[in-house]
């Protein structure tokens, strides 16, 4: 297929997604908009998914599987392998995950605000939009992602960016400028989308489509799936959510620290480009884990408290940080 101004690249790495993946490759096909590509890495699945997509690529000259029974590189390795070597004549990129499906016009209405926003400005350009939380089976829990989470998705600062990604990289599409700006996608990122974010936010601009493109599927297997912020709980549920936090005290420092450990590695390659406030923050932040238990806390409370997370939230990563 002969790339075109508005063909859009679509990569997805499997893994053991059986279950979804024959739904999720059916919501690809029936796109309104027919100039796309989508490209397939296996991430060395011990189930059906192998061959599910051989019947689909089989059948869809647009559906490739670039490997299959690959090494297990994880979600940042697998995502990043297909960024690096999906061919880059076409005009835009996009990310899909295996258990969700796609609202037929999703790159229709990726593609349109993205080329209102390439009118205007000539860089790095990302657009992302809302998703429809729903069960397993596709019944809907939230008809809106951001208000399930209590995400404010307009373009924050780099430095709020580096703290919170408000990007969900199922609904995200990269323009070439941003591809290139890119590069690759290092291991030392916390989330393939949040690097890719902070790269937009700080070389370029990113644009918030306010409609939903994405049905958004929670499983219970989820990379890491939708979660209400305890500032949207009632009081009722509360206690139950203390409980839990404390149980989650590993996780919180290692999201920590994974942050931290991409604040470093965003320093390292971009910080000749960047205002000294932000290398400054950048610095400081990727300290954090390293510091005493003191300093910590403080280091904390300075960075990484956002207001839109409630006070009990807040507290809760204080607490644990």
């Amino acid at each position: 297929m002969d790339a075109q101004s508005d063909t859009v690249d679509i990569i997805c790495p499997v893994f053991n997604g059986a279950g979804h993946l024959a739904a999720f490759l059916e919501s690809v096909q029936a796109q309104t908009h027919p100039r796309w590509r989508l490209w397939i890495r296996d991430d060395g699945s011990a189930d059906g998914s192998v061959g599910i997509a051989n019947v689909f690529a089989a059948a869809e000259h647009r559906i490739s599987l670039l490997e299959s029974g690959g090494v297990h590189l994880g979600v940042v390795g697998a995502f990043g392998w297909l960024f690096e070597r999906v061919p880059r004549d076409s005009a835009y990129l996009m990310f899909a995950d295996q258990d969700d499906v796609w609202v037929p016009t999703k790159i229709e209405a990726s593609v349109a605000a993205m080329q209102v926003e390439e009118r205007k400005f000539a860089g790095p350009v990302l657009v992302h939009s809302d998703l429809v939380v729903v069960d397993a089976t596709l019944n809907e829990i939230d008809s809106s992602f951001w208000h399930f989470a209590a995400i404010n998705p307009e373009s924050p600062s780099l430095q709020h960016l580096v703290v919170k990604n408000v990007v969900t990289g199922a609904t995200m599409m990269l323009n070439r400028a941003l591809r290139e700006r890119v590069g690759a996608i290092p291991p030392a990122a916390a989330v393939h989308d949040w690097w890719v974010a902070c790269v937009a936010r700080a070389f370029g601009h990113i644009v918030a489509v306010r409609a939903c493109t994405v049905m958004y599927r929670q499983h219970g297997a989820n990379s890491i799936g939708a979660r209400r912020p305890s500032s949207t709980l009632s009081w009722e549920q509360l206690p139950r959510e203390a409980l839990s936090a404390f149980a989650r005290l590993p996780r919180v420092r290692a999201g920590i620290a994974a942050a931290a450990r991409q604040a470093a590695a965003l320093l390292e390659r971009y910080g000749d480009e960047l205002p000294a406030g932000d290398r400054r923050f950048l610095a400081a932040y990727a300290q954090i884990p390293r510091r005493g238990f003191l300093r910590r806390k403080f280091d904390v409370m300075r960075m990484q408290l956002l207001a839109e997370n409630g006070l009990v939230q807040n507290v809760g990563i204080l607490l644990r940080a």
